[in-house]
């Protein structure tokens, strides 16, 4: 009686949230019974809910092998291996705990998050619309399913699981935090480039007061960019003053700290644009016409600056696809970015001028083909090479197609300090890789009779930046577009 008892307490404790208490309780109760499966498993969840997922894992796994009939202790280890972004090791898990209940939603819906991040949407979407069917009114299961869609390019499907997600935020305020709703659908609406429909659910959000700062930071610098991008600088100003914040949080998540390089960056543009530092590179001819510059963040700064091409005056109007890298317009699956892209030059009249400029991203230290090539221990020369072909050629396709020229912007030399991050050995390799990325360009357009703006050679020396272009880690300044327009004619 003393031991249940004990358990007894010990989850008290745990539902009260004083997890060294009920853990202290678990420790000796298992110095009595140390094979206690009940007892082993609370030790668990309580390291788990004190942050100590090894020791956690470590603990479900002893309960399982002690009693592998109880589908709990499977499906809370897979969520301490999705915590740890385990994906496959979770699945398997939450497979075993669906096989003993298969009507469990969370287990379901936990399946389908592990499946969307291994890129097995059609399965993901199952579990998901199961975990739906078992409790609807879950808002956390229908913005999952809306961001499967969302990322798979099936806006309208996305549009109407981000919907239901806010509505059951408002009728039961469950769920994930409201930032992802809001959020999401905002992304929505941006990759969608319907920017006032966007700009609408931001305030929407933003008038709930029901979102922390963290969140009122998120949606705020969201709204600054699409104001930036259409010259409506004092609602820009206003939005970036308000999300000042950003920059004060302690310790503050990757996607928070890449939105602070985000405020840091359009307001200074600002600046630059408001003190005329640049202002011989915003002197628009009577005669101009549109020339479309899409890309992620490097397009803000080319945004309104004039350019000649070809004996033609033009205006930059650059067009954005937030994250957008190389390696996603050249998958197999269809997908947000491909299908955004298409939507954009589409919808442009015939003998239209577009500069496309991604693949800053694929060339960073901490991700894409660096990164890739170290894991995969494949030679970073036959990656590139594979990459470039398919999406020059693609591009080239697209083209012909619509009737467009396409005009290719290659990736900057690397800022000192981005360098910096990678040990001293390998950082003349990531050098060579970002060289080898634009010399396979320059010859792959060369070969199509593409035109390049080679903006690795005007920003290079030595394999990293001269520090003459760049505004701040990654971006440029608003003259180099110009710049390199005015390189075409000589």
């Amino acid at each position: 009686m003393k031991i249940k008892s004990n358990i007894a307490r010990a989850e008290a404790l745990l539902l009260q949230e004083k997890y060294a208490e009920s853990l202290s309780i678990c420790i000796k109760i298992l110095e009595k019974k140390p094979n206690l499966d009940e007892a082993i498993h609370l030790t668990a969840i309580n390291y788990y809910a004190l942050g100590q997922i090894e020791p956690a894992i470590d603990e479900f796994k002893k309960a399982i092998t002690i009693n592998n009939q109880n589908s709990s202790f499977h499906s809370n280890l897979g969520i301490a291996y999705l915590k740890q972004e385990h994906f496959t090791e979770a699945s398997k898990y939450f497979e075993k705990a669906l096989v003993l209940e298969p009507l469990i939603p969370e287990s379901n819906y936990n399946l389908s998050i592990c499946l969307h991040n291994e890129g097995n949407y059609l399965l993901a979407v199952n579990y998901c619309k199961k975990a739906i069917l078992l409790d609807t009114t879950n808002s956390d299961f229908h913005l999952h399913l809306g961001v499967i869609y969302y990322d798979q390019g099936q806006f309208n499907n996305a549009a109407e699981s981000l919907v239901k997600a806010l509505e059951g935020d408002s009728k039961q305020n469950k769920g994930r935090k409201y930032l992802d709703a809001y959020w999401q659908l905002f992304s929505l609406y941006l990759i969608q480039h319907r920017y006032q429909e966007a700009l609408e659910i931001a305030d929407i959000g933003i008038q709930s007061q029901q979102l922390s700062d963290q969140q009122l930071c998120t949606l705020l610098i969201g709204k600054a960019m699409i104001y930036f991008l259409f010259s409506h600088l004092d609602e820009a100003k206003q939005a970036l003053q308000l999300s000042e914040m950003v920059h004060q949080f302690p310790s503050p998540p990757i996607y928070l700290k890449s939105f602070g390089i985000f405020h840091l960056y359009i307001k200074n543009l600002i600046t630059l644009y408001e003190n005329g530092e640049y202002k011989d590179c915003y002197q628009l001819s009577h005669n101009a016409t549109k020339m479309y510059f899409i890309s992620e963040s490097h397009g803000f700064s080319p945004n309104r600056t004039s350019v000649q091409y070809k004996n033609q005056n033009y205006q930059i109007n650059s067009l954005f696809i937030i994250g957008a890298k190389v390696i996603h317009f050249i998958s197999e699956e269809e997908n947000k970015y491909q299908v955004s892209l298409v939507s954009l030059l589409q919808d442009l009249v015939p003998g239209s001028k577009v500069v496309i400029a991604f693949g800053e991203i694929d060339c960073r230290p901490n991700e894409g083909i660096y990164t890739y090539s170290l894991k995969s221990k494949r030679d970073y020369k036959g990656i590139i090479d594979d990459m470039l072909s398919k999406y020059v050629n693609a591009l080239k396709n697209i083209a012909n197609s619509f009737e467009i020229e396409i005009i290719l912007y290659g990736v900057p030399a690397p800022h000192p300090q981005s360098i910096e991050i990678l040990p001293q050995s390998e950082q003349q390799r990531f050098k060579d890789i970002i060289a080898y990325y634009n010399l396979t360009l320059a010859n792959t357009c060369k070969h199509l009779g593409m035109t390049l703006l080679e903006v690795y050679e005007l920003t290079n020396k030595d394999g990293q930046s001269n520090l003459q272009y760049h505004i701040d880690n990654y971006h440029l300044l608003p003259n180099t577009v110009p710049t390199l327009f005015n390189l075409q004619r000589e």
